[in-house]
């Protein structure tokens, strides 16, 4: 038996007891962030009351959500801090990077062992957020205490830390209520602006973040009311009879919908979690050209150019922007060889072991190469009016979402088993056309200086 009002949610709901956890958490924390932003706003509570009121509410979370397995988060964070503390600076930044790779890859294999193609809410949710702070702080730390300043680009300059946060400090940044559970990531000097009021711009106080957080909130339920009235199902495409029996275009139209759905969880969990951000104040991100705020600082997806994006370039860049920003500044600007490859690599070992995820980030570089090149090639051709341009950009944005779908499927489907039904369902026919097309489109010309 689980908590009575934990039961009481599976019941109505039909929601697993984890996932309900997690959803009792994401809406407890709506109280905690307003009363964050007024009774112990930077005015009237000191950075340390505030941090040790993030450090105990995040805990608090993960003891409910998880039980026990909050020790292997403490180990985790634990040995990092030491790592940070002991580390030659020179070195600081891969001991930091290797032991937390190395402990969230050990999780996501006991996973796989304990729970193999399933989508249980365990302690490596937290583990692989952590991972991405705690070595971007390593990293940071790398930046201020052994390179030179002239070797540092403009990101970097500004990242860069130049003593070690204390424990309360470094504590309450891992286990922070408002991103703990589901993120977003985020860097340290960000939040020890947020924490201490010196986030501000031009010399004005931060406004209150009620009302973004407020229609983020709405957004997030529109959201999550999808997967309550089409619930995403994949079993059809694995029953032969089912395949047999639905055309070819039904069956990518059904595909396109449950890839929909399945987005819907992650903008629902990303937009609730900026939201509750928001609504402690954090996220604000200075003021736009009509003077109104702006609270993107720390937002993680933006579903409307999600899905809407007439490239894949602009899709990617607007969906799971903490670890797109963190892939950038751990492994691409400091991969001394073959960056980008690197860079997939670590996104794929990021993500966990699970065949699927290989095979999505392989797709999805195959598609990326071959929609830039034919896009340099075809794309000035359909400048010639408005009305062409708005064809194009409405064609180019269908087939950004197939493509999408068909790599990320395999992220839904995990194993290579189940993966390798639906794709022979469909004849690899996107990746065959992708692979044709990059092979003998000519390449643009180069402009004439």
């Amino acid at each position: 038996m689980d908590h009575p009002l934990v039961d009481s949610i599976t019941e109505v709901s039909g929601l697993t007891a984890d996932r309900a956890r997690y959803l009792l958490c994401m809406l407890g924390s709506y109280p905690l962030a307003l009363l964050f932003s007024t009774l112990l706003s930077p005015a009237r509570a000191s950075p340390t009351v505030r941090h040790l009121f993030q450090l105990t509410a995040g805990l608090l979370f993960c003891v409910f959500c998880f039980r026990l397995q909050v020790l292997l988060l403490l180990l985790d964070t634990g040995v990092c801090y030491l790592l940070i503390l002991f580390s030659p600076p020179r070195l600081v930044h891969l001991t930091v990077f290797w032991w937390a790779i190395t402990f969230m890859s050990v999780s996501h294999i006991y996973r796989m062992y304990t729970d193999y193609n399933g989508y249980t809410l365990d302690f490596t949710g937290p583990t692989m957020i952590i991972t991405m702070k705690v070595t971007s702080l390593a990293c940071s730390v790398y930046d201020g205490t052994h390179r030179k300043q002239e070797d540092l680009n403009n990101d970097q300059k500004i990242l860069a830390i130049r003593r070690t946060p204390t424990v309360i400090e470094y504590m309450s940044y891992m286990f922070c209520f408002t991103s703990v559970l589901s993120g977003p990531t985020f860097n340290l000097q960000d939040y020890l602006n947020f924490i201490d009021g010196s986030n501000t711009e031009q010399g004005k106080p931060v406004p209150s973040g009620i009302l973004p957080a407020l229609l983020k909130f709405v957004a997030a339920v529109f959201f999550i009311s999808w997967t309550f009235v089409i619930p995403a199902d994949w079993e059809p495409f694995f029953d032969a009879e089912w395949r047999e029996s639905h055309s070819f275009l039904y069956a990518a139209g059904y595909l396109y919908l449950m890839c929909f759905i399945t987005r819907c969880n992650y903008y629902f969990a990303w937009t609730l979690a900026d939201s509750v951000s928001n609504l402690s104040g954090f996220g604000f991100n200075g003021y736009k050209e009509n003077g109104g705020a702006k609270w993107d600082k720390i937002t993680n997806v933006y579903p409307h150019k999600t899905e809407c994006s007439s490239s894949l370039k602009v899709l990617t860049d607007n969906w799971n922007v903490g670890t797109a920003l963190w892939l950038r500044r751990v492994c691409y600007e400091r991969s001394v060889y073959a960056p980008t490859a690197m860079t997939y690599l670590l996104s794929a070992t990021w993500h966990g072991f699970y065949p699927g995820y290989y095979g999505c980030f392989m797709s999805a570089t195959l598609f990326l190469l071959t929609s830039r090149k034919l896009r340099r090639v075809v794309r000035p051709k359909f400048l010639g009016s408005t009305s062409i341009k708005m064809f194009y950009d409405a064609l180019t944005t269908v087939c950004s979402l197939l493509l999408i779908n068909f790599a990320s499927i395999q992220l839904c489907l995990l194993s290579f088993e189940r993966n390798y039904v639906l794709y022979k369902h469909f004849y690899c026919l996107p990746h065959i056309v992708c692979i044709l097309i990059y092979v003998f489109c000519p390449s643009p010309k180069p402009k004439k200086e």
